[in-house]
């Protein structure tokens, strides 16, 4: 009788966590954590910070994909029918062309986790507005579908973001990003200024800070944190943390890669610990999400 009292309470806590799916994230993100509102980067521009576009000649095409895997796992799984481990696998494609005077890109995300469902198209595009500065917009259809048992399982969502970068000296570069300004998609509303470093020719640091406007920014807060270097020419690793109070998440991110002229690879791993009630998984559990990238340029 206390394992079944003990089993109906963890089901109520997963069913009440239900609210929304975890971010979508690339494997360099993952790696840093997260963090990278000010970094320049040309496939996490269509989720991030789209202003990153302006600031590249060519185009490229990159596939994504990472599982999520449950570390500590609950003895109540075993009893219940939530198979969070069977169907936790998060895909997508990013296509950009950025030859020309206004930059852009589009991308497609698949994402499945905790019988949770999202697929998500999105256009975004940049321009310069200066010297030292760019700006940028995405578009992302979103269209949801929730656990059965859910009320108006299916939901589609139109999100537009914005995002702005200045490049305050050769070492310093600020972004700012203001996600779902239409406020179509609710608790994914959020305000993120980031900041990246060059501390030597072959050291970056990376921070983020940010929090869900539509509430108490005190309380929905977030920062990420992260170092990147440089191995050799063309080898990178990373690592960062974070912790997220919107979503009731903090942990840790590493990964490594290999960026050469036309190709490149990407592995990383993201650690998160919840530590409130808005989560995907039960007390004491751990998402791993395991990440794998290629990205080949033109």
């Amino acid at each position: 009788m206390k394992k079944l009292i003990t089993v109906s309470i963890l089901t109520l806590t997963m069913n009440s966590a239900i609210a929304q799916i975890r971010e979508f994230q690339t494997t360099r993100l993952n790696s840093s954590a997260g963090a990278g509102v000010a970094s320049i980067l040309s496939t996490e521009a269509a989720i991030l910070n789209p202003a990153a576009a302006a600031y590249f000649e060519e185009g490229a095409i990159s596939y994504q994909s990472y599982k999520a895997n449950l570390q500590k796992k609950n003895d109540a799984r075993d009893t219940i029918p939530d198979k969070f481990s069977k169907q936790n696998l998060s895909q997508a494609l990013f296509i950009s062309d950025y030859s020309g005077k206004v930059k852009g890109g589009v991308a497609y995300i698949d994402q499945a986790e905790n019988r949770y469902d999202r697929t998500r198209a999105i256009f975004h595009a940049a321009s310069p507005m200066g010297k030292t500065s760019a700006l940028g917009f995405s578009y992302n259809y979103i269209n949801d579908r929730l656990p059965s048992g859910t009320k108006n399982r299916h939901r589609v969502h139109h999100q537009m973001n914005v995002g702005l970068t200045e490049i305050l000296s050769e070492d310093l570069t600020m972004g700012l990003v203001i996600q779902d300004v239409t406020r179509t998609t609710p608790g994914e509303e959020r305000v993120l200024l980031g900041f990246q470093y060059k501390l030597t020719e072959k050291i970056v640091a990376i921070a983020d800070t940010g929090a869900q406007y539509t509430k108490s920014y005190k309380k929905d807060n977030l920062w990420r944190t992260a170092l990147q270097v440089n191995l050799f020419q063309d080898v990178f690793v990373r690592g960062g943390k974070f912790e997220d109070n919107v979503q009731d998440f903090r942990g840790y991110g590493w990964g490594i890669g290999w960026i050469g002229p036309r190709l490149g690879i990407e592995f990383a791993q993201k650690i998160s610990d919840h530590f409130g009630k808005n989560t995907y998984i039960y007390k004491d559990e751990r998402i791993v999400d395991s990440s794998l990238s290629a990205v080949i340029k033109f």
